[in-house]
């Protein structure tokens, strides 16, 4: 295409490229059983119960430390019938796989979520020093205690939950 042809689409381009990258909207949360998902958009991210941390770990541009607000990821998953707070065996065995807009990806044991059990209390977090976060880089995930943030993680698309099957016992005679 002749230049001449391209400079009166030039604002509308630069137009577009200011425009901030859409939200994951909605979160898919997948479930270990066949056919368990749910769709979660962020305004019903925002209707749950909330909860702030105060989380400080360190980047590759050195200490961040802020106060962050969401919900928490446990109570996400148990909610969703994803995990059975009484089956501490099978939680022991349950991983939560977390998964980023350009696929990043972590891997989260629900035994440590379970407030019986590890108590972390691992956000999914719309706020920053009470203020909105930007729509590109929601939800975050926030580890409180790790000392890098590694696992906090910028727009999360997908979160899934799996079971680990059991390895059956030999019976000794």
């Amino acid at each position: 295409m002749p230049l001449p042809r391209l400079i009166p689409a030039l604002p509308v381009l630069l137009a577009l490229l200011a425009v901030p990258a859409a939200a994951r909207d909605p979160v898919m949360l997948v479930g270990p059983a066949p056919g368990q998902e749910v769709a979660l958009p962020l305004d019903a991210l925002h209707a749950l119960p909330a909860e702030t941390r105060e989380v400080a770990f360190l980047t590759s541009k050195g200490e961040e430390k802020a106060r962050y607000t969401g919900t928490r990821l446990w109570d996400l998953l148990a909610g969703h019938g994803f995990v059975d707070p009484a089956n501490h065996p099978a939680l022991l065995r349950t991983l939560v796989v977390v998964t980023a807009g350009d696929g990043y990806t972590l891997v989260l044991a629900a035994a440590d979520l379970a407030p019986e059990l590890g108590d972390t209390p691992v956000l999914l977090a719309y706020a920053r020093e009470g203020e909105a976060r930007a729509a590109d880089r929601l939800p975050r995930l926030i580890v409180p205690g790790d000392r890098r943030g590694a696992r906090n993680v910028f727009d999360i698309a997908r979160i899934s939950v799996r079971v680990l099957d059991p390895i059956p016992q030999e019976k000794t005679p």
